[in-house]
């Protein structure tokens, strides 16, 4: 009988065990449950939270944008239907640094920046000889001089300088962010190479000139060669009227003020007469037909650019009459 009981009791002790490692598996499930419905919660909340302040946001935008187009339909409402308000001019930089100063635009300028090099310097490039990972550092040197321009005219903007009071001033800041820039590609290159590096860039109006007159002749039956390509490039240096300058980094002189000084489409350098006589050493006798085509193009955009300004500042005075001038005549 004792031993009966003996059994019995170890079979409610062993019954007695596994109900109290249920009863704590079910305790610690619970448990466990408890904090992901509070982490939940939780998430639950912050979402919540954000979704009321996007709204407000949302509100506050709703409501600047609808009193931003009741004022301009009070304005409009005040001229006269044909007087129509120019556009204001009057800080074009401002705007285009003001919209560079985004993140994803510096980003994306530096990828096109980067993209635009062979166009550029392909030739230097080809001539410099570099190994694989200096002709990358050199690369990224270049990018990094023409971002620091941009960087130079975003700080002036930041500190309230504009183009119009303060072009010296920004002018020399920029100058000294591109002297540090080329001590650095100095330092990259030697000095051998740097000076190789600066009389090319000195020259590149010319090259982007020749480098058109290269293209429309490349079909031709007189394409030029690489030894009148440089001879060319030369010739047009010489000749460069002294009222021409190139335009570093991402439009420096632009941003800090042209003071009257000509600006091609494109970056290309003036052709003048002299170029043209003495180009003719150069160049076969159809190929100086096509740089002096190209001359006349350049004459032409100049002249476009002048009658737009004209017509444009007298539309801002109330005038209406178009400006015009003399037609370009032919050559030859």
């Amino acid at each position: 009988m004792s031993r009966l009981l003996a059994i019995v009791f170890a079979l409610l002790a062993i019954i007695a065990g596994g109900w109290a490692v249920a009863q704590s598996n079910q305790i610690a499930k619970l448990r466990a449950d408890l904090a992901a419905l509070d982490t939940e919660r939780t998430d639950l909340r912050k979402k919540i939270w954000a979704a009321e302040k996007l709204n407000r946001e949302l509100a506050s935008r709703s409501t600047d944008v609808a009193a931003s187009s009741a004022k301009a339909v009070t304005a409009n409402a005040g001229e006269s239907a044909g007087q129509i308000r120019p556009p204001d001019l009057s800080d074009i930089p401002g705007r285009v640094m003001a919209f560079m100063d985004n993140p994803e635009m510096q980003r994306l300028m530096a990828i096109t920046q980067r993209a635009n090099l062979d166009g550029r310097y392909s030739t230097l490039f080809k001539n410099l000889h570099l190994s694989p990972a200096d002709l990358e550092k050199f690369k990224n040197l270049l990018v990094e001089k023409q971002t620091s321009a941009m960087d130079v005219l975003a700080a002036a903007r930041a500190q309230g300088l504009n183009g119009r009071e303060n072009g010296d001033e920004i002018r020399k800041l920029v100058q000294d962010s591109q002297m540090e820039a080329d001590n650095n590609i100095r330092t990259a290159l030697g000095d051998a190479a740097f000076t190789q590096y600066k009389s090319y860039e000195q020259t590149l109006p010319q090259r982007n000139t020749v480098s058109q007159l290269d293209q429309r002749l490349s079909y031709s039956a007189t394409p030029l060669s690489d030894q009148q390509s440089e001879a060319l490039v030369q010739v047009l240096a010489q000749n460069a009227p002294a009222n021409t300058r190139q335009t570093t980094g991402a439009g420096v002189a632009l941003m800090a003020g042209a003071g009257g000084r000509t600006f091609l489409p494109g970056g290309g350098n003036q052709i003048t007469d002299q170029a043209i006589t003495q180009a003719q050493g150069v160049l076969s006798a159809p190929q100086v037909t096509a740089l002096q085509q190209l001359q006349q193009e350049q004459q032409a955009q100049a002249q476009l650019a002048q009658q737009m300004r004209a017509n444009m500042g007298g539309r801002r005075n109330g005038n209406q009459q178009p400006t015009t001038t003399p037609p370009v005549p032919p050559k030859g």
